[in-house]
């Protein structure tokens, strides 16, 4: 972006960092004005003290920052796991950001890869498989409540999701809690269990013979 010089804009006077907040600074600028914005927006603009603005100028860098900083909320959003869109759509709903705002910082995350519905819903069904097993009823659902639509979830979920071995597993980790019960009382503790984790009813069965044998 080219800055004029002509004597009728604001100029810049001096840009110093804001004390605890090392990613702004703050532009002092003519007529006592000054203006805070992101390091990244000033770097990449290549803002120097002597420069000179005018409304147009200030519009476009105050637009861009409030991008940087709706940008950079998702990016922490995304730092501890990989998030639907809807998720992120809704993160940054809450710190009140536009509709219009939102809709350009979805399509940047997109353009960098971090927003994949498809490779959200591989990397939630991979990890409940991992540590929490759920049948393919419940998987559908929760991914469905991250906002993913039918035909995605139903795609990965019928590819990816083996019910018997899930059902088993969450069987044979949960006998042996249940050891010292009659049988009646153990297979309905453990039907009642996989139900509520979704499994299709049609494999519970089969789980639940094959975790009483390994404890009897």
């Amino acid at each position: 972006m080219a800055w004029s010089r002509e004597p009728n804009k604001l100029q810049i006077i001096r840009i110093e960092p804001i004390p605890r907040h090392p990613d702004r600074v703050r532009l002092h600028l003519g007529n006592r004005r000054t203006l805070e914005l992101s390091r990244v927006v000033v770097e990449a603009v290549g803002l120097r003290p002597g420069d000179l603005l005018d409304d147009a100028a200030l519009v476009s860098l105050t637009d861009r920052d409030e991008f940087e900083r709706a940008l950079d909320l998702a990016l922490r959003f995304l730092e501890s796991r990989p998030r639907s869109e809807r998720e992120v759509r809704t993160r940054l709903f809450r710190h009140g950001i536009p509709e219009s705002r939102i809709d350009a910082v979805v399509e940047r995350l997109r353009g960098l890869g971090l927003i994949d519905d498809a490779a959200f819903a591989h990397f939630w069904i991979e990890n409940r498989e991992r540590f929490s097993p759920r049948g393919a009823r419940a998987l559908k659902a929760e991914l469905r409540q991250k906002g993913l639509g039918a035909e995605l979830v139903s795609e990965e979920v019928d590819d990816n999701v083996d019910e018997m071995a899930g059902a088993r597993e969450v069987a044979l980790r949960r006998a042996p809690r249940l050891a010292h019960l009659d049988y009646q009382t153990f297979r309905q503790k453990l039907w009642a269990l996989l139900a509520r984790r979704g499994f299709d009813y049609e494999v519970i069965p089969a789980a639940i013979e094959e975790a009483w044998k390994t404890i009897h």
